[in-house]
């Protein structure tokens, strides 16, 4: 039998795990749809215009990362809890197939059944306010325009991913922590790495963003389309070096 991935295994474990937490994950998804069906309400009740496609991608977007990553920062929680760990440690299933079944339940079921929870909700939201002469569009997810929003979803995600399994508490609180003081840094630093190639007093910028600086009038050096694709692109390659961070920091759990 194969020690790294048996499909026979492997989908024992995906039912094991399925069957202690369906309830956990049950609950956390109608705490969703009732975030998003009671503040979705209170948008459409609150303007008189329907909901543009850009304001429907911008509420996508904002509640995936967020509900999607705290929903990531406990798919390990087994593994902080002494009273857990030694079963999840000592089951019989590769550290590949238990990788395997969190990183499908934290990623990609994640994202299907979010987009349908969105999906469903969008219809309801669109017809329970009418605006006469005015026609409603609901968003498409599966334009290439939203790849972009799922590579950094997928970085977010492994980042998220590798804090669940480095902490054993407080897994998201933590997480985000470094990941903004770390994020800090790296602006401090383009701030100044950009201010001694270009010799001039330049504004805070996201890293490997733009450029803006002040001469006689305010100039932003924007990037082009390729390299705004370049970036999200790197983006998905960090995502691969987290995820991957991430499991053999599992490998390396003992007893």
């Amino acid at each position: 039998m194969n020690n790294i991935f048996n499909i026979n295994r492997f989908g024992r474990l995906f039912i094991k795990h399925t069957a202690e937490h369906y309830k956990g994950y049950l609950m956390s998804l109608s705490v969703l749809l009732g975030v998003m069906l009671l503040g979705g309400s209170f948008i459409v009740y609150m303007i008189e215009i329907p909901m543009e496609s850009n304001l429907q991608m911008a509420i996508f977007g904002m509640i995936l990362l967020l509900a999607g990553t705290m929903f990531t920062s406990t798919i390990f929680a087994d593994f902080g809890d002494k009273n857990k760990a030694m079963a999840a440690l000592t089951l019989p299933a590769s550290h590949f197939e238990k990788f395997l079944v969190a990183w499908l339940y934290s990623f990609g079921l994640f994202i299907v059944i979010y987009t349908t929870c969105f999906y469903l909700v969008m219809l309801f939201l669109v017809s329970i306010k009418h605006f006469p002469g005015q026609h409603e569009d609901i968003l498409n997810i599966f334009h290439r325009a939203w790849l972009p929003l799922y590579l950094l979803y997928a970085f977010l995600h492994s980042v998220a991913f590798c804090g669940a399994i480095f902490f054993k508490k407080l897994h998201f609180i933590k997480t985000a922590f470094i990941f903004f003081i770390g994020l800090a840094i790296l602006i401090v630093a383009n701030k100044g790495f950009q201010q001694i190639l270009l010799g001039k007093d330049v504004l805070m910028n996201i890293p490997f963003g733009g450029v803006r600086f002040t001469d006689n009038n305010k100039v932003d050096i924007n990037l082009t389309t390729t390299q705004e694709t370049n970036i999200f692109l790197l983006l998905g390659g960090l995502a691969l070096i987290f995820w991957t961070a991430a499991y053999f920091r599992l490998k390396e759990k003992q007893v």
